[in-house]
């Protein structure tokens, strides 16, 4: 049964997600919606062509699109978005899309773009980590590959782990 409707850009509180369904508080009530309708970030409201082309909006785009594909399945060595991608082959074909080729290991990645200082990190960059590797997407949380048990998820602490470092690939 339906619950009830949001209105574009509205700000919901989730309370965690499984299988593309997300739990949210309507009404007092816990109600599921589908995942593909929310967005960490407030939708544009401006037009397409107002939009300046900053670091920043483009690293907004590549940690939107990595979203995307939340939920799908880990697969080491894996280089298909869709049917199983390991750390550095998600994060390889995400920044693939946007014309930039990034080798498929996490630590040949941890040498691609520029370095940036934990302090300077926008959405979009690399987070390094030994053997392994992520892609910020804002408010302290990165996107990733993270395990076969768990496959594509965001993790709510970007320094879960020991962070060697952060490389910004758009330019």
């Amino acid at each position: 049964a339906k619950a009830g409707s949001y209105k574009r850009g509205t700000s919901i509180t989730c309370y965690g997600n499984k299988s593309g369904w997300t739990t949210v508080k309507y009404g007092g009530n816990y109600c599921y919606v589908s995942s593909d309708y929310l967005s960490a970030t407030k939708p544009s409201t401006t037009s397409s062509s107002s939009q300046t082309t900053s670091t920043a909006a483009k690293g907004e785009e590549v940690a939107k699109y990595a979203l995307r594909f939340k939920g799908l399945a880990y697969k080491w060595g894996g280089e298909s978005l869709t049917s199983g991608v390991d750390c550095s082959g998600f994060t390889m074909k995400i920044y693939e899309h946007f014309g930039y080729s990034l080798p498929h290991s996490s630590t040949a990645q941890r040498y691609s773009g520029t370095a940036v200082s934990w302090a300077n990190k926008q959405p979009g960059d690399l987070i390094c980590y030994s053997g392994h590797i992520a892609i910020y997407i804002g408010n302290g949380k990165i996107v990733h590959a993270s395990s076969r048990k768990t496959g594509i998820k965001i993790s709510p602490k970007a320094n879960y782990r020991k962070v060697l470092s952060v490389r910004r690939i758009v330019k």
